[in-house]
């Protein structure tokens, strides 16, 4: 599986048809959702981030929690 959302994965999630790269960018853009574009003008998402925007995946605060602990001088 690759690290990216197909072009078939992408479309349903932001609700348009595989071949309307411009409707993906389009709705990416207005929800604040980071892509980056290929040669060929597709949109491309990171599996994980996806997962990450959804809340489909447990997100790690260790790195705040250590921060905490520290005096602010």
């Amino acid at each position: 599986m690759s690290e990216y959302l197909t072009a078939s994965e992408l479309a349903e999630l932001v609700g348009c048809k595989a071949n309307q790269r411009a409707a993906m960018a389009n709705w990416l853009t207005a929800n604040r959702w980071s892509y980056v574009v290929t040669m060929n003008g597709l949109p491309r998402v990171l599996r994980e981030y996806r997962n990450r925007k959804l809340g489909l995946v447990a997100v790690s605060y260790t790195h705040l929690r250590a921060h905490e602990t520290k005096a602010n001088l």
